[in-house]
């Protein structure tokens, strides 16, 4: 046998082990690239979530409004911190007339945060309505809490720019209920919105720069306004159309 015919028997020999190895190469890339893609998926779903593991505005899906935007009926740990602060016994609804709602806001702080909110059972499927398309659309709400958290003190709660439902109080220099006390009218970041009495008074107190509506100033409620289209939209009434008080944080849907 000469040199040139041993040369391409041992190429042959060689032949099984070149291609068993390019077999285990390839094998090798495809588990590096399922692992990559997997990798990658991981990443996606991890930075779909933001502040607190919450859906951004632009990547909510329609599951996510069952999810971070429902209500219930009002838990004992709840009501506990409602009674005697906001509920008493002669409020005009009782406990069972009302739900807790928890929902998603989209802060001044460009972020979105968990709220949490007590409105009328009659109104709580529009309620989640409107924050739905409030935060999908990200207007800027600076706090959703309960007035419990403010000690049950409207003035305290309107003056920290705090956005709430209900609180079983009656209108200031009144013996009527408000419409907070049934659950059936929402105080929209009141400190840029504030009450404008016809006598000059002004809620909150501190809010004075705001009652000049000519003024151009970050959410500010007006009919151009997002808040209020939204809210009308579904069949609420604003307050900065009374006649002669103002209420422009103050969106309605009492009978």
């Amino acid at each position: 046998m000469d040199k040139k015919t041993t040369k391409r028997t041992k190429k042959k020999n060689k032949l099984p082990e070149i291609l068993l190895v390019i077999s285990v190469l390839i094998m090798g890339l495809l588990v590096v690239m399922v692992f990559y893609k997997n990798k990658t998926n991981k990443f996606k779903n991890a930075t779909r979530k933001i502040a607190g593991d919450f859906p951004s505005p632009a990547e909510l899906i329609p599951s996510d409004k069952t999810t971070y935007f429902s209500y219930m009926e009002i838990p004992d740990m709840i009501f506990r911190k409602m009674d005697g602060v906001s509920y008493s016994n002669d409020n005009p609804v009782n406990r069972d007339e009302l739900r807790y709602l928890q929902l998603l806001y989209w802060g001044t702080d460009n972020a979105a945060h968990k709220g949490e909110m007590i409105v009328n059972a009659e109104i709580a499927d529009k309620v989640v309505d409107v924050f739905y398309d409030l935060y999908k659309a990200k207007y800027p709400i600076e706090s959703v809490q309960l007035v419990e958290d403010y000690g049950g003190n409207d003035e305290v709660s309107m003056g920290k720019n705090n956005t709430s439902c209900f609180n079983g109080r009656k209108v200031k220099g009144s013996e009527e209920w408000s419409d907070h006390a049934y659950g059936m009218a929402i105080d929209l970041n009141p400190l840029y919105n504030p009450y404008v009495g016809s006598d000059g008074s002004v809620y909150p107190v501190i809010a004075t720069e705001y009652t000049d509506r000519n003024k151009v100033f970050r959410m500010k409620i007006d009919e151009n306004d997002f808040a209020y289209i939204t809210f009308t939209k579904y069949g609420f009434t604003w307050g900065g159309h009374w006649e002669e008080n103002k209420d422009y944080q103050h969106f309605s849907l009492r009978k």
